[in-house]
């Protein structure tokens, strides 16, 4: 479908701004890494990861990962575009999919990365939520893969949380951040439905209690 001027603006404008705001609060922010330890050494000796994460905790994620190449999946929509096109200014590449649209090409895409040595990221409750409840595309990509899901979490001192599906979570500059990691997860390729089940619902577990932890991260409760 052939794009007005107003949606070629739009594309051209807004992964830019994005970009200058997500630096912009990175540059203010003093963060905290919790738990990166086992993550990073993993990353340092070569060994890939499956990246997992709330939708709505997305925007720093970019700064959750020290490796050398990441492949995120977004969806086919006319927003998935905009995330494709702003994480690609730092240094991420994106395949397009979802559980409602175009999972296949999705799933070959992040299979096709993984081949090609790179990690890859999925948000479990996207693109269209609900919210904090994982769907079973992180699971399947690393039944297929062997590689183990590593569940992260992001909040911050200050924050404005917007009446949306995922409760986006925007920061305000210069205040503390965190990133809190759990231990991975990994699904064996031999497991049938109900331990894919029990893998699904440990992700979404571990994933709500990460959060639950990083928004109490700065309160001390």
């Amino acid at each position: 479908m052939k794009m007005g001027l107003s949606d070629r603006i739009t594309l051209a404008l807004v992964p830019l701004l994005a970009r200058i705001i997500i630096r912009s609060l990175h540059l203010t922010m003093r963060i905290t890494y919790v738990g990166f330890e086992g993550y990073r050494r993993r990353i340092e000796s070569g060994s890939q990861i499956i990246l997992a994460f709330w939708h709505g905790r997305l925007l720093m994620m970019p700064y959750s990962y020290p490796g050398r190449g990441i492949t995120i999946l977004v969806s086919q929509s006319k927003d998935g575009e905009l995330v494709s096109r702003t994480v690609k200014g730092f240094g991420i590449d994106s395949v397009r999919g979802s559980s409602s649209k175009g999972w296949f090409a999705g799933v070959k895409g992040l299979l096709k990365s993984v081949r090609a040595g790179r990690d890859v990221a999925i948000t479990p409750d996207g693109p269209r939520g609900p919210g904090g409840k994982a769907q079973m595309g992180a699971v399947q990509i690393a039944r297929a893969t062997g590689l183990p899901i590593y569940p992260v979490a992001f909040s911050a001192s200050i924050v404005k949380k917007f009446r949306s599906w995922d409760s986006f979570l925007l920061p305000y500059p210069f205040t503390k951040g965190v990133f809190i990691c759990g231990e991975p997860i990994t699904v064996e390729k031999d497991s049938g439905p109900d331990e894919m089940e029990a893998a699904r619902r440990q992700l979404e577990d571990v994933l709500n209690s990460l959060t639950e932890r990083a928004d109490r991260y700065f309160s001390g409760r």
